[in-house]
C-alpha cells in the first residue's frame, strides 16, 4: 500500500506523508492516536488524487483510424487505409494496417485479421511515434512516423520497406473511428482559460484555451487547486501548462 502511494505520488507530484511527518506529543497517549488518524486521512486523500491522475493517463494512439480516397465520378473508393493500434502504458505501440488499392485490385492486408505488422514506441510528447512495419506482400523493414493532431493520425513513411512489393501509401491523413476518442482527457468548461507556467496565478503564459478544448491532466499541484495539462495547438504543436482545477471541472 505504501509503495503504491509513493509511486502514485511520484507520478503526480503529490506529497504523501509518512511517519516522520508526525509530531509526537511528549505526553503520548491519545495525541499520538489522533495524529496517526490525521496521517492516514492525508495519505488516503493523496492516494485518491494520485489514482485519479494515473487513470487519466490515456493511450492516445489506441484505436482504429481510417482514410478513404475517391476518384471523381466514382462511388467506389479508389483506395482505403485502415490502421488499428494499441498503445501500452509504457508508450510501446503495436498494430496492423489494411491497405486496399485500385478499387480492390490490390489488397495489402492480413486475410485472418490477426497478424500485427506495426511495432514501435511513442515519443516523449505522446503525440508522435516512430514505428517499424512490413507489407503483407512481403516487403520488410519499413519505418513510418505517426503524428496525432486532435482526431487525426498522420502516416508518413520515412523508409520504404525493401524486397517484394509495397504499394503504399507513403503519406496519409487518417480520421479516428473510435467512439471514445478523448479517454483520459478533460474538456475546458470556462469560456476562456489562462495557462500558467507554475501552479499559481502570478506567472501567466501567453496561451489561452477556449471552452470545448480537450486537455490531458498529468499532474496536480500540492494545494490541489491546479492541474498541469497537455494539449495540441491548432498548428499541431504539443504544449503544456497549469490551469485552475475549476477550468476542467476537476477539483478534488
Amino acid at each position: 500500500m505504501r509503495h503504491s502511494l509513493l509511486f502514485a505520488a511520484y507520478k503526480t507530484g503529490c506529497h504523501c506523508p509518512n511517519k516522520d511527518d508526525v509530531l509526537v506529543s511528549p505526553f503520548a497517549g491519545p495525541h499520538v492516536k489522533i495524529r496517526k488518524e490525521i496521517l492516514f486521512i492525508l495519505s488516503l486523500g493523496c492516494l485518491i488524487v494520485s489514482i485519479s491522475v494515473l487513470a487519466l493517463e490515456n493511450s492516445a494512439f489506441t484505436g482504429r483510424w481510417s482514410f478513404v480516397e475517391h476518384h471523381a465520378g466514382s462511388e467506389v473508393p479508389y483506395s482505403t487505409l485502415q490502421i488499428q493500434l494499441l498503445e501500452d502504458k509504457d508508450g510501446s505501440i503495436r498494430g496492423s494496417y489494411c491497405f486496399i488499392l485500385q478499387s480492390g485490385n490490390r489488397i495489402d492486408c492480413d486475410d485472418r485479421g490477426k497478424e500485427l505488422n506495426i511495432a514501435g514506441r511513442a515519443g516523449a510528447t505522446g503525440r508522435k511515434a516512430v514505428v517499424h512495419f512490413y507489407s503483407f506482400f512481403g516487403a520488410k523493414d519499413g519505418i513510418a512516423e505517426l503524428t496525432l493532431i486532435n482526431d487525426r493520425l498522420l502516416w508518413d513513411v520515412k523508409k520504404e520497406p525493401q524486397g517484394d512489393f509495397f504499394y503504399g501509401p507513403f503519406k496519409a491523413e487518417l480520421k479516428a473511428e473510435q467512439k471514445d476518442l478523448h479517454t483520459g482527457e478533460r474538456v475546458i468548461v470556462l469560456d476562456k482559460t489562462h495557462l500558467y507556467r507554475m501552479p499559481k496565478r502570478s506567472v501567466e503564459l501567453k496561451d489561452t484555451i477556449v471552452k470545448g478544448q480537450y486537455v490531458k491532466p498529468v499532474a496536480i499541484s500540492d494545494d490541489l487547486k491546479f492541474w498541469k495539462v497537455q494539449y495540441v495547438r491548432d498548428d499541431g504543436q504539443p504544449f503544456e501548462g497549469w490551469v485552475a482545477c475549476k477550468a476542467i471541472d476537476f477539483c478534488p
